[in-house]
Order: C-alpha cells, then structure tokens, then sequence
C-alpha cells in the first residue's frame, strides 16, 4: 500500500518569477496559488528580476523560479551574475529554472552553478511544489517525480 505523505504548508514563501510569457506566468501564478503560495513578485525580463534581488527594488525572496530564455540578458546569464556576487545568500539563493530546451549541454552548464532543480516544460502543480520543497526546506521530491 503506497505512503501518503504529509504536505508542507508553504504559506508565507516569498517567490520571484521571471518569466516574459504572459500566459506562461499565469500558469505558474495559478499554480503557486494552488500549492498556498501567494507572495509572489512577477518580472518578465532579467532586468527587472536583477533590480528585485540586488536593485533599486530589492526585497527579499525564499525561491527564483527562472525561464532561461527572456529576451535581453538570458536567465543563465542572471544566475551567473547573481552567483559572482560576494554575498553569502546571492551564492547560496535557491533558484529553480523552468525552460523548454532538452538540450544535454545547457543542463549541465545551469547545473554546475547551483540551481535546486532543472525543470522542462510543462510542468505540473506537484512537480513545481516538490521543486519548491527541496528548494526551500530541503524535502526531496518522492519517487517518481523528476524535480
């Protein structure tokens, strides 16, 4: 008989979304809302993800959840630069990227700089929750879930 496992309340996880497809970010936006987490600021370019972490607007963020591909400065280059950065938490910011590219080379050069998972669309509301567990809490995604 499978285990069911308690959910974590993920009320009060601040996110940040970077994402320029509008219809893509209120799919995601509907799903955060599904799993309980409602503190979420929208971006839809590096730019103005960058001024939210480190900027003029900065506030502070649980989770980045990343598309790697935003027109202007790309999310890869955003992790980059935000890793570069001599902050302890700029280093260790757990960061989850959403992309469409299956390509073998682009995973392995996102995952050698830190993310907490590497998603490929589409995704559903348990993969994007058990990304985020691991993300924030360290709770590893059960058997079966690819995050």
């Amino acid at each position: 008989m499978a285990q069911e496992t308690a959910k974590v309340d993920l009320k009060g996880v601040k996110v940040l979304l970077i994402e320029d497809e509008r219809i893509i970010r209120d799919l995601i936006l509907r799903m955060l809302k599904t799993i309980g987490i409602t503190e979420v600021t929208e971006a839809s370019s590096a730019e103005a993800g960058w001024s939210y972490l480190v900027g003029d607007e900065r506030r502070p963020f649980h989770v980045v959840i990343t598309d790697l591909t935003l027109p202007g400065v790309s999310g890869g280059t955003l992790i980059k630069k935000l890793r570069e950065l001599p902050s302890p938490r700029a280093k260790s910011m757990p960061i989850i990227v959403l992309t469409g590219s299956t390509d073998l080379d682009t995973y392995k050069k996102i995952e050698s700089s830190g993310v907490s998972s590497y998603l490929i669309k589409p995704i559903s509301s348990d993969i994007l929750r058990a990304a985020i567990e691991k993300a924030v809490l360290g709770i590893s995604a059960p058997a079966g879930a690819s995050a």
